[in-house]
């Protein structure tokens, strides 16, 4: 790995601008670290510009910001915790609620009883050919 370092100004830049920047300075396109990383090149353009919320998940984001840095040698671990503490504790949790009452229960019963009703005319009806069969080989 390349070790870089940077200067106190370089540091309070944002996660997404040393990359790029880093990347600029070794003269790599976004195109041949998307396909050295095998990371679409939309996702690494949204980790440079730190849109986060197009990435697909949180998991999604570390491994690309920890897989982007250590690419360019930059040291992605210590990314990766800086993007957890700047984003992550940011990020509203969705509220829990208790569930009164499931719908969802409902319509699986309500459809489990249709299907109960095919299933049981289903065997009737078989039961009534197979009869059938037996007698008209009897005759």
């Amino acid at each position: 790995m390349i070790a870089c370092t940077f200067e106190r100004s370089d540091f309070l830049s944002s996660i997404g601008t040393r990359l790029r920047q880093e990347r600029e300075r070794q003269g790599r396109t976004l195109k041949e670290v998307a396909d050295a990383t095998n990371i679409k090149e939309a996702y690494l353009a949204a980790v440079e510009t730190e849109k986060f919320d197009t990435i697909p998940g949180v998991v999604f984001v570390k491994g690309f910001i920890r897989t982007y840095a250590n690419y360019l040698g930059l040291n992605g671990d210590a990314l990766v915790e800086e993007y957890k503490e700047s984003f992550v504790s940011r990020t509203p949790q969705p509220e829990v609620r208790p569930v009164t009452g499931n719908p969802v229960r409902k319509e699986r019963g309500k459809e489990r009883r249709r299907q109960g009703k095919w299933q049981e005319i289903t065997l009737v009806a078989g039961i009534i050919l197979f009869l059938l069969l037996i007698i008209w080989l009897l005759l």
